[in-house]
């Protein structure tokens, strides 16, 4: 008998909750289908806060990507202030896929990645998605194991592609636990369930 995961909703509520106590300012999660010039300034400033310039998205090219089938941006603000986001949209090479294309935080460290990272796979997980893709650099510049961070979040590496290393993970109930109460409730010796 497996466990079947939270509602988005309850796990958004308890990610602002821990958050919040963690980081010692209210934190709230915003869910978007679509941008704005506003969004698009946080995103941008996260970006740039973050990421190398090769890395970062030009307005054409986050308007394109908004305009992709299943595209949600899940927003993450401290004190108003954004502070982390993460955007994905279906993915075109693999029917019942979601692909993720950025996950960013300017906390590092705190578990605000881990937490969104866990969230959207449970948002995938409700709206019927089977599977989830991302690719990550194996090392960052800063000398980070990205592949490494991927692997202890769930994803399983495919291989490498000119867009870096592939990693994917099917979406099940025991997942989608598995995540909610590993990286969005703290359980650190929560067990994924098979």
């Amino acid at each position: 008998m497996s466990e079947e995961p939270p509602f988005f909703d309850e796990a958004s509520r308890n990610i602002e909750k821990r958050l919040s106590n963690l980081l010692g300012e209210p934190v709230k999660i915003s869910v978007h289908v679509s941008l704005d010039r506003k969004l698009i300034d946080e995103i941008t400033k996260i970006e740039s806060t973050m990421f190398r310039d090769e890395l970062r998205y030009n307005l054409w090219e986050l308007v394109t990507k908004s305009q992709k089938h299943g595209f949600v941006l899940i927003m993450v603000r401290q004190g108003g202030e954004p502070l982390a986001f993460f955007f994905g949209y279906e993915d075109k090479n693999l029917p019942g896929g979601y692909y993720g294309d950025t996950l960013a935080s300017i906390a590092e460290g705190k578990g605000v990645g881990s937490s969104i990272f866990a969230l959207v796979h449970i948002y995938c997980y409700e709206n019927g998605y089977t599977h989830f893709t991302c690719h990550t650099e194996e090392i960052d510049e800063k000398g980070r194991k990205l592949r490494d961070w991927y692997i202890s979040m769930g994803m399983e590496y495919v291989n490498t592609t000119e867009y870096g290393d592939l990693l994917r993970v099917k979406l099940t109930p025991q997942h989608a636990s598995w995540m909610y109460h590993r990286f969005i409730l703290g359980e650190k010796k929560y067990k994924k369930q098979q």
